[in-house]
């Protein structure tokens, strides 16, 4: 593709003193919705996530180029033939994830996904730093990220695809149920099982062992801060024995199978993070979440507070 520059406002590409392009937009968007037919607006998203691709490469050491698929925007230092690769791999793992979501899935999306790849990875820190506040401290240690503050897009820090392959589903996935009110327990279970079925991942084990650290850890006052999303955040075990106490509800709202997809993908659409989805698990599966864990940490009272 090579982008109709002209069309947009240059000035709208930038608006903060970092070195890569913020677009305002906000601004294009308007911009889109004014000047555009409802069935040319997909062309013209496409044409500004190029744009904006391209304004960003510029910013880049040199060596890096742009290749593009049906749903992606590739920008790395691959040839011709690695970044047809890349992007097979990516449009393979996009129709795994969608039709694994189904009716999860948001309506009809506008424009291409971009996926940075930096050759370096002070060049990655240096260019997701500006889409977090400072508070929130140094990002060492991430493997790659969807930021979708704006217009939603991916940067990794090497740019061999398949050490991220699993974080790109992951990420993908959780992209994808954006729209939906999902307390977070229940985005992270679906997005792990998600991505265990298409990179084979993050298989769920449950043993004494397991089932013992959870029964050392929760209270039902401690488990407040599950219900509420703290702990995934945690510094110590918890986060780890949040995100297997997540898959452990869902396994348990599935019933061994014995719960149609239909009546969970119900359950999906209808749970919200106000209340961690209790009235919809009460209404729809006719169970109190707090059952499903006191199925693992015994007798208590672990419903979430209303």
């Amino acid at each position: 593709m090579i982008s109709n520059a002209s069309a947009w406002p240059e000035d709208a590409f930038y608006q903060s003193k970092h070195p890569y392009p913020f677009p305002d937009w906000e601004r294009l968007a308007d911009q889109v919705e004014r000047s555009q037919a409802p069935e040319s607006r997909h062309a013209a998203w496409c044409d500004l996530a190029f744009l904006w691709m391209e304004k960003v490469r510029d910013v880049l050491p040199s060596g890096y180029s742009l290749h593009e698929s049906a749903n992606f925007i590739l920008l790395s230092r691959a040839d011709r033939t690695k970044a047809s690769e890349l992007l097979l791999h990516l449009e393979k793992t996009n129709g795994k994830i969608k039709a694994a979501l189904g009716p999860l899935l948001p309506g009809k999306l506008q424009g291409k996904c971009p996926a940075i790849l930096f050759s370096e990875e002070n060049q990655f820190y240096d260019y997701v730093s500006m889409f977090f506040e400072e508070e929130e401290g140094s990002f060492g240690g991430m493997s790659g990220v969807y930021l979708n503050r704006g217009y939603g897009h991916f940067a990794m820090p090497s740019p061999d695809l398949a050490r991220y392959a699993a974080v790109f589903a992951h990420e993908l996935c959780h992209a994808y149920l954006s729209h939906l009110p999902l307390p977070l327990w229940l985005n992270e279970a679906i997005t792990a099982g998600v991505e265990d079925a298409v990179e084979g991942s993050a298989p769920y084990h449950l043993n004494r062992e397991i089932i013992a650290r959870h029964r050392a850890y929760w209270s039902p006052e401690s488990i407040a801060d599950f219900w509420e999303g703290h702990s995934f955040c945690y510094p110590d075990e918890g986060q780890e024995l949040s995100y297997h106490l997540a898959r452990f509800i869902l396994q348990a709202l599935y019933r061994g199978g014995e719960t149609p997809k239909e009546v969970m993908d119900a359950f999906f659409l209808e749970a919200n993070y106000i209340d961690a989805g209790e009235a919809a698990a009460r209404e729809i599966l006719g169970i109190s979440l707090g059952d499903c864990v006191s199925a693992i940490l015994g007798e208590g009272s672990y419903e979430p507070r209303s």
